[in-house]
């Protein structure tokens, strides 16, 4: 009897802590000879950049990504937005800006289009590019079929864009003063409908469902956008490093966290999120995106690392 009140206890002590991950977690390989500042995901492909250079991977066998193309930029990169395919958006300050491919005795298997544009941010949503510029707002662009493009509308009421996600009918940002919520249902017509001043240091968010995970320093804070035009803060979460990164899927939140690892989080009940498990790359982790079954770490210097995680 004894012996069962302490297995009960024990069970109840350890759901406390957080909840259960049922997935495992194994290191495929680490890919080096790279500054991977920031990293992305899309088509069985990996790209990754630092603040002049792009590198660009085939994925098709992950146990050997095989390096398809290589990039330099004459002007610093602010952001890239890779979705699929063979096109790909680079924003940068300079207009001038000139991206060309870097030779490697044609050891590169395929080429790519770089479509350059003026901004500090870019999010895609299907055949719209939304580009965040500190100064000038946030320009709407139809670009069609990626042959052609057309500035639909320029957003200039929210200036100073740190971050920002696009799902029709709405578009979600952290500016200099906070979150702001924008009716883009008319995308020649963009209303500011919502705003919360109330959120120091954020910098970087994702939505998933009718809630917004936006990372402030050391916390994660989740906001209810289920009236968009009353956002609601339901819970909070602190850790012992700043936040560097934010990606999220199938219920789990991943956060990176510097030298601090990667921490995975259970989202399945926004206002009670628990955490699941921690891991710990090779080096810093400063960014994070998910493929499939996949966790892909940018590690600065120290290059990339491929994670299988199911």
């Amino acid at each position: 009897m004894k012996s069962l009140i302490l297995i009960i206890l024990i069970l109840s002590f350890t759901l406390g802590i957080g909840a259960v991950d049922n997935r495992f977690l194994y290191p495929l390989g680490q890919i080096k000879g790279v500054e991977a500042n920031r990293i992305q995901v899309a088509d069985s492909q990996v790209l990754t950049y630092n603040l002049s250079q792009l590198w660009i991977y085939s994925t098709f066998n992950v146990w050997q990504p095989r390096l398809e193309a290589s990039y330099y930029s004459q002007y610093r990169i602010e952001d890239v937005n890779f979705q699929a395919g063979n096109r790909i958006y680079l924003s940068s300050h300079e207009p001038a800006n000139n991206v060309i491919p870097i030779d490697s005795l044609n050891t590169y298997g395929r080429i790519y289009f770089i479509d350059t544009v003026i901004g500090d941010k870019i999010t895609r949503e299907g055949s719209t590019l939304y580009v965040a510029d500190r100064f000038r707002g946030i320009d709407i662009i139809d670009i069609g079929g990626g042959v052609s493009s057309e500035l639909m509308a320029n957003f200039s009421e929210k200036w100073g864009i740190k971050d920002f996600v696009a799902t029709y009918p709405y578009l979600y940002a952290l500016n200099d003063f906070g979150f702001v919520t924008v009716d883009i249902s008319n995308q020649n017509f963009p209303l500011s409908i919502a705003t919360n001043y109330q959120i120091p240091e954020a910098t970087k968010l994702v939505k998933y469902g009718e809630y917004i995970y936006v990372a402030a320093g050391k916390e994660i804070l989740v906001l209810s956008v289920r009236d968009p035009e009353n956002p609601v803060l339901v819970t909070q979460m602190p850790f012992f490093n700043v936040i560097q990164a934010l990606a999220v899927k199938d219920n789990r939140l991943f956060i990176a966290l510097g030298k601090g690892g990667v921490k995975i989080l259970d989202i399945s009940v926004p206002n009670r999120i628990s955490d699941m498990d921690t891991f710990y790359p090779p080096a810093a982790a400063i960014d994070i995106a998910l493929g499939n079954d996949y966790i892909y770490i940018a590690m600065g210097k120290d290059g990339w690392m491929i994670y299988e995680y199911r």
